[in-house]
């Protein structure tokens, strides 16, 4: 199996396991591009500019590349991505989970603990080591 493999299982598992979001129902957020999605989600929570916060397995259709990522749901239903802004449109989203309010100061830990379980589910000791697999390359 190689590292491509191993990509393409987390996409399918993904695929599989969660729940797409209707690009339709995504309206333009706002665009930091600061690699700081589970803080911006939750901030704009804190600022009630949203309701929910949601842990997603983003995939952008432009280079097939996928990541655990957050995005906010508002109150009218409809979904934003308040660190991509604009780019929201070239992905699409699966929804993990919705985190609850008790896991705002903490997280870090969610997307760190997602991270680690994408990867421990789809790999081993071995294929970590020899392709450098670890809760960052996702």
């Amino acid at each position: 199996m190689s590292r491509n493999d191993i990509f393409l299982n987390m996409r399918k598992y993904a695929l599989a396991n969660y729940t797409k979001i209707n690009p339709e129902d995504f309206i333009l957020g706002e665009a930091p591009f600061n690699s700081r999605c589970h803080m911006n989600s939750v901030q704009k929570v804190k600022e009630e500019r949203a309701e929910k916060v949601l842990l997603c397995f983003a995939i952008d259709n432009t280079n097939n590349s996928q990541c655990v990522h957050f995005i906010n749901q508002l109150k009218d239903g409809k979904y934003q991505d308040n660190t991509w802004g604009w780019l929201y449109s070239y992905s699409d989203y699966y929804i993990i989970k919705e985190v609850d309010k008790s896991e705002y100061e903490k997280i870090w830990d969610v997307l760190s603990n997602t991270k680690e379980m994408f990867v421990n589910l789809h790999t081993n000791w071995f294929q970590r080591w020899w392709y450098s697999i670890d809760k960052y390359s996702i």
